[in-house]
């Protein structure tokens, strides 16, 4: 059973937009305004995150999507790197996986030892927040929320890491073209395995659905993690929690 608590769903979501911020002064800006207390920016050629602290102390990573929009190539790149890599459980596309050892250290690095820490991301972000279980123990993860993700992991790796995943709150919305990538890939046909919120329309109408019951469509608009913020916003001002068997 799942519980979405769609208030922390929109925070979440705002947090990921706001991680697409290149510039630090920027980003800190942007967090500050979201009430959380900015902690550091990691950013390379193909990468790029944020932690915050929210007004409980509590830690947030959030993982910036692919950032076409500000020309980084090697972001595209990751993802149509479909080739496999083998990690503990399964299998991950190795541009969803590659360099995620370097933020995460930085995150350790930064953190206070043992710190539960909440991750959130979208798109390639997102993607990248179902890896959590790969470099932070169990016992550390707190609050998992995934914005339209790609599938770039493997049945295998979700059935091993399903005790770890089972609290995510997965996003999907409309008719999203890109959240469907792979579309011809048997590989990477995979979802994790329980439901998913199937954001329908502006006016706050959802379904819960199993990720692999979502039809896809063909619309790129609809890949729009600020399209997502305002349908959670709607969502969380018309009902606190929704709880999904």
């Amino acid at each position: 059973m799942t519980v979405i608590d769609w208030k922390a769903a929109a925070l979440a979501a705002a947090r990921a937009n706001a991680a697409y911020v290149i510039d630090s002064a920027a980003s800190r800006a942007a967090f500050s305004a979201l009430g959380d207390t900015w902690i550091g920016h990691f950013t390379n050629s193909s990468h790029q995150a944020v932690l915050s602290a929210d007004p409980n102390g509590e830690t947030h990573l959030s993982i910036s999507g692919t950032r076409a929009s500000a020309l980084k190539v090697l972001d595209v790149l990751c993802d149509v790197s479909l080739e496999p890599v083998s990690v503990e459980g399964g299998s991950v596309t190795k541009g969803v996986y590659e360099g995620m050892g370097d933020l995460w250290a930085w995150v350790l690095d930064t953190v206070p030892t043992g710190d539960v820490v909440h991750v959130a991301g979208h798109s390639l972000g997102a993607s990248r927040a179902h890896l959590t279980p790969l470099f932070l123990p169990q016992s550390q993860i707190g609050r998992l929320h995934s914005f339209e993700a790609p599938k770039f992991a493997d049945a295998a790796y979700y059935a091993s890491h399903a005790a770890a995943l089972a609290g995510m709150v997965c996003v999907l919305n409309g008719a999203d073209l890109w959240a469907a990538w792979p579309w011809r890939d048997s590989r990477w046909q995979s979802r994790p395995l329980f439901d998913h919120a199937w954001l329908k329309d502006d006016a706050g109408n959802f379904e819960i659905i199993p990720g692999a019951q979502w039809p896809g469509g063909a619309d790129s608009g609809d890949h729009d993690i600020s399209r997502v913020q305002s349908r959670l916003e709607t969502i969380a001002a018309t009902q606190a929690v929704r709880t999904t068997v």
